[in-house]
């Protein structure tokens, strides 16, 4: 594990990590950029309103991510099944 320092929204934060600093980094800048995002979008009473706002866009994007990957890869597979099946 080691130790770094990010600031975000702000704040520095010490994290413990098993990854190295580039992706620590750069995970505590999307944090950060959201935060901002949110703040200018919703002005928000308290930096821990703005967090929770963050965390659910973050969240949500991710599951949105997903959800488009997986049909993604359904219609591939849909496909290469109508290709197989006009061979067989």
């Amino acid at each position: 594990m080691q130790n770094f320092v990010v600031n975000i929204f702000g704040s520095e934060y010490n994290i413990k990590a098993d990854r190295d600093g580039e992706y620590v980094l750069k995970v505590a800048e999307v944090v950060d950029k959201k935060m901002r995002e949110i703040s200018t979008q919703y002005r928000q009473p308290t930096p821990v309103r703005t967090a929770v706002l963050a965390c659910l866009n973050l969240v949500d994007e991710s599951f949105r991510k997903n959800e488009a990957e997986i049909e993604w890869t359904r219609r591939q597979v849909g496909l290469l099944i109508e290709k197989l099946a006009k061979v067989v």
